[in-house]
């Protein structure tokens, strides 16, 4: 016979497992029977949201909140699925701060429900009068950063961290934490400034150097950066590998670059399969084949109107892009981006939209070989793949999306909602396996599609993935990632 601690072990043990469903049946049996059990509701709730279903986990965790009504655990759970159902939630984020005033989390998520009720502006005000009084919360500043730029305002991104290092100069973590935003907002000039400051005040460590290094290769000064990169030596870790790697390519060292990722690469860690693809092509490497030749890597479906209901998901998307701007180093050039994970949403359409993707997604990974040794190819094949997250992306006029890759994910995706009226080669077309133009690389993409609406393409996370600059008109994508499994 079940008791309520074993339950609470056994739904702890679903979610990391990933095996929620039959958790759940044995925990709505021992709620049938002790309905008041607070513990219990939470944790249903957490399985049912696991299983995407936020419409009854957000029940839950009402039930919940009547039995545990000074529980800060169950109030800022459903405030945090409330608002990843795309409801509002500030108010539920009030309460739980009432019960939990020193939980930093739950501020950010304050701040979040704010920018998505329209209120980004006092979401920014409240963490200013925050970080002042806290400027070691570095959670805040980042926050404060990517809220600037979703409300459009680039510019005051780094004026808490800034406000913080004048207070504390000789704080080392909040000059890198300074550097770090910079380097993700692209802003290399920034990083070289804000690194000059640093000098200042603080010991030169390594991953100063790293900093100098890195943002004076971006900016394309090799003369600069190379004694830098030959004093650091070898690499420590893969980030600083695939730094490596990029001054290796930007200086035509191939053979070097070839040698640099022999040592870091491993099937489980993606972050360096990208730069793999591009030097073993350019190599001429049997592997570049066996990486990135398979024709089942890349998969184009066109979905009927029928199973995404096109026209009520670009109302919905619209509307949604009416409140969002461009995140701080992401590829979105001339549009704006989605906060939040758009599939968790509960309305009707959008989870239509959601079990179809998953249906197709699920058919993309059936087909692919198996391989042990290929980052893709590896992966177990799942019953129901996890979307690691969701977005959309408006692009306007001439936007269009710098060559990255998500090394996140497991796959990646593109769905066309609303494409440009306009000839093919002029709607944003996809252009996958080709180089960022950053490396100074002339490497032709492997694949192009022309997107059409309702048209959904999907390949591997580690490919590099851009779109061409298209003349005039609105381009409006949903994109996910899937969770390795």
């Amino acid at each position: 016979m079940d008791d309520g601690e074993d339950l609470a072990a056994l739904a702890e043990q679903a979610l990391a497992g990933r095996c929620e469903e039959a958790a759940l049946l044995r925990l709505q049996a021992w709620l049938a029977r002790h309905p008041n059990d607070a513990t219990l509701l939470h944790w249903s709730a957490m399985l049912h949201r696991a299983l995407d279903d936020r419409a009854a986990a957000i029940a839950a965790l009402e039930r919940a909140r009547g039995r545990a009504p000074e529980s800060a655990g169950i109030a800022h759970a459903l405030a945090h699925t409330t608002l990843e159902a795309g409801l509002p939630a500030s108010a539920l984020f009030e309460r739980a701060i009432m019960l939990a005033p020193a939980d930093g989390s739950i501020h950010l998520g304050l701040g979040a429900a704010r920018l998505a009720e329209g209120e980004g502006e006092r979401a920014l005000a409240d963490l200013r009068v925050m970080l002042d009084a806290n400027p070691g919360w570095y959670d805040g500043h980042r926050q404060y950063a990517q809220l600037s730029g979703l409300t459009g305002r680039r510019e005051a991104a780094y004026e808490t961290i800034g406000r913080a290092i004048e207070r504390f100069p000789n704080a080392d973590a909040l000059h890198q934490l300074a550097i770090d935003l910079l380097f993700e907002a692209e802003d290399h000039e920034g990083v070289l400034d804000a690194v000059r400051r640093a000098a200042r005040y603080c010991l030169e460590t390594p991953m100063l150097l790293w900093s100098h290094a890195v943002a004076l290769d971006e900016l394309g000064r090799l003369h600069e950066s190379a004694p830098l990169f030959a004093r650091l030596g070898p690499p420590q870790d893969s980030a600083q590998a695939i730094r490596g790697v990029r001054h290796s390519l930007r200086t035509g060292a191939l053979a070097r670059a070839g040698a640099e990722l022999e040592r870091w690469l491993d099937p489980a860690a993606p972050e360096l399969w990208p730069y793999a693809a591009i030097v073993w092509r350019l190599l001429e490497d049997p592997r570049s084949e066996w990486l990135q030749g398979e024709p089942s890597l890349v998969r184009v479906v066109d979905l009927p109107d029928s199973a995404l209901a096109l026209p009520r998901l670009t109302t919905l998307l619209r509307r949604l892009h009416g409140a969002s701007g461009r995140f701080l180093g992401q590829s979105v050039r001339g549009g704006t981006q989605t906060d939040g994970h758009l599939l968790a949403r509960i309305d009707p359409d959008v989870a239509t939209a959601r079990e179809t993707l998953r249906g197709e997604v699920r058919r993309y990974l059936d087909a692919l070989p198996r391989d042990a040794a290929h980052p893709t190819f590896r992966e177990p094949r799942t019953a129901r793949p996890r979307f690691a997250g969701s977005w959309s992306v408006r692009l306007r006029e001439t936007g269009f999306h710098s060559a990255h890759q998500h090394p996140q994910g497991r796959v990646s995706s593109a769905l066309y909602v609303t494409v440009p009226q306009a000839p093919a080669g002029q709607r944003g077309t996809l252009e996958l396996g080709g180089a960022p133009a950053g490396l100074g690389i002339d490497l032709e993409p492997l694949v192009t599609i022309e997107p059409e609406p309702g048209r959904l393409v999907l390949f591997p996370s580690w490919m590099w993935h851009a779109t061409r600059r298209y003349p005039a008109g609105e381009r409006i994508t949903i994109a996910f990632d899937i969770a390795p499994a």
